[in-house]
């Protein structure tokens, strides 16, 4: 099948559905990860996905919407879009403002973005009714419905202060050792983000503290043991799961030592691999292995025992080598913000955005507004055509991306399938 031009790409959404709902191998490491011995699941519950990724089944020519997993819809999904599709999907964008401005419509509809960052400080939330029905108006705009996200942990940070209230911090929910606190505490969210229209919290944070005068962390993290953080992220990752809300473990691969905050600065973290194999990494390893977890937030730190040149976000022996690989996480990969000095003092946002998919990354939170994303995408693109990036693995991001979007029903199974079919039937009478 032709794959099709822009222009073409218009004049087919017009005969769509309507848009209501619509980075040295690490030969050493492994070793010691599998020499690491994984901390006892704290209850009998075993927690998948809901509903969880099926093995991918034979494609007859007579499939339908509830005979195909979430991942063989994605599939056929994927080979109906174009290259421009599919790197606005790879985009998590910020914007300025409480309603869906032209800049925000263009990003959505021109761009086909996959998602957007709800933020205070660019005066996203102000009200209950504000918010969704801002939210109940982008996704109106947007041919595959959006990832809405945001950071409402608790505490120092919540950007939903003003419409929800202050919320417990980790460090006070950590303390009380009750993982049925951080259930609450998690299912608590999901309802409060369903109801104003959000699909996505970039939450629990996982780091453990192994410094306890860390700039960002002291009120963010649950705990300085491993053991605990684990048993609290896991309990809050439950209560987000339940409630429909996607979850995001970060900062991977552990940001509990840091002596910089990676918002102002690159943090240089001398963590050996036994350090990070038995502290850090727990809480990963243990959720992964467990198969709960749907996304991972990778942050901006320089570890030599890692990569001795490229911050972890940017890393292919960090996001690819160790977190796919190693520890066989087979979620959506997401990096943390790249306007951040830890990566913007050094990298310009189209050359990051290039070496995080380069990397492995799947998901890019990062431009700011609508000059940023022409100019992140174009670079991205310009990085296809020249071989830089490939596009099976620009696919297989987008299988990723779009399989979780249909697991969590943020798109509908019948409306993916609908938008296949009717791709179809328009090229048939195109060609």
């Amino acid at each position: 099948m032709h794959k099709r031009s822009s222009t073409h790409y218009t004049a087919l959404l017009q005969n769509r559905i309507s848009r209501r709902s619509l980075c040295l191998t690490l030969s050493t490491l492994p070793m010691l990860l599998n020499a690491c011995s994984i901390i006892p699941q704290q209850d009998n519950t075993t927690l998948r996905l809901s509903p969880t990724v099926e093995p991918t089944t034979p494609q007859s020519a007579t499939a339908t919407p509830t005979s195909l997993s979430p991942v063989d819809l994605a599939t056929r999904l994927v080979k109906e879009m174009t290259l421009d599709e599919k790197l606005g999907q790879m985009t998590i964008v910020e914007f300025t403002g409480e309603t869906a401005t032209p800049d925000l419509t263009k990003m959505i509809q021109s761009y086909a973005i996959g998602g957007v960052l709800i933020e205070n400080k660019n005066g996203n939330a102000k009200t209950h009714d504000q918010l969704l029905a801002l939210n109940q108006s982008i996704q109106t705009l947007s041919q595959i419905p959006l990832f809405i996200t945001t950071d409402y942990e608790g505490g120092v940070v919540n950007e939903l202060r003003q419409i929800t209230g202050e919320r417990p911090s980790n460090a006070t929910i950590g303390a009380s050792k009750d993982p049925q606190m951080a259930y609450q505490a998690g299912n608590g969210a999901a309802k409060d983000l369903t109801g104003l229209g959000l699909n996505v919290n970039f939450m629990p944070i996982v780091d453990v503290l192994t410094n306890p005068n860390n700039p960002g962390l002291p009120q963010r993290a649950f705990s300085s043991d491993a053991t605990i953080v684990t048993t609290m992220g896991r309990a809050y990752l439950k209560g987000l799961s339940e409630g429909g809300i996607v979850g995001c473990l970060k900062h991977f691969p552990g940001l509990g030592s840091a002596t910089i905050d990676p918002h102002k600065s690159l943090p240089s973290m001398d963590r050996s691999l036994e350090q990070l194999n038995s502290i850090d990494l727990v809480p990963y390893k243990t959720m992964i292995d467990a198969g709960i977890v749907p996304m991972v937030m990778v942050t901006h730190i320089l570890n030599p025992a890692l990569d001795p040149k490229l911050p972890t976000s940017l890393s292919t022996n960090v996001v690819t080598n160790l977190l796919r690989n190693t520890l066989k996480f087979q979620g959506v990969i997401i990096c943390d913000t790249l306007w951040m000095g830890g990566i913007s003092n050094t990298y310009p946002l189209p050359q990051a955005a290039v070496i995080a998919v380069q990397a492995g990354t799947d998901l890019l939170l990062g431009p700011r507004g609508l000059n940023e994303t022409q100019n992140m995408l174009a670079g991205l693109k310009q990085a296809v055509t020249s071989g830089q990036l490939s596009v099976s693995q620009i696919d297989a991001s987008i299988i990723r991306l779009l399989t979780l979007k249909l697991q969590y029903k943020i798109l509908d199974q019948n409306k993916a399938w609908q938008m296949v079919k009717e791709s179809r039937i328009s090229e048939q009478k195109l060609s």
